[in-house]
Order: structure tokens, then C-alpha cells, then sequence
């Protein structure tokens, strides 16, 4: 993503997925407040949005 002059990535996380969001945090990627759901068979499923800058 840096080579192609990106400066930042975004991801969405499911809320209750705390293995991958701790994954996610040690690659540098926060929470940036975003919070909407993800329906799932009919049911809302709760995801939060994660951001991480990148350096050139």
C-alpha cells in the first residue's frame, strides 16, 4: 500500500472478536470510533472500523 502512495488502510472487525482485534492492535491498526452492523442471515452483527497510517 505504501508503494502506491497510500496513506493509511482501513479495516472493519467484528466488535466481539477479540482475538482478531488484538491481532489487528500489535499490527498497529486502533479503533478510529466507527461502529456499524454487519447483517449476517437477518441478525446485526456489530463491527467497529480500525485505522492505521502508514509511513512512506
Amino acid at each position: 500500500a505504501v508503494a502506491v502512495g497510500f496513506a493509511g488502510m482501513l479495516l472493519w472487525v467484528l466488535k466481539e472478536n477479540d482475538r482478531a482485534r488484538r491481532f489487528y492492535e500489535k499490527a498497529g491498526f486502533a479503533p478510529d470510533g466507527a461502529e456499524e452492523p454487519f447483517e449476517v442471515d437477518g441478525v446485526a452483527v456489530p463491527e467497529v472500523r480500525y485505522a492505521r497510517a502508514l509511513a512512506p
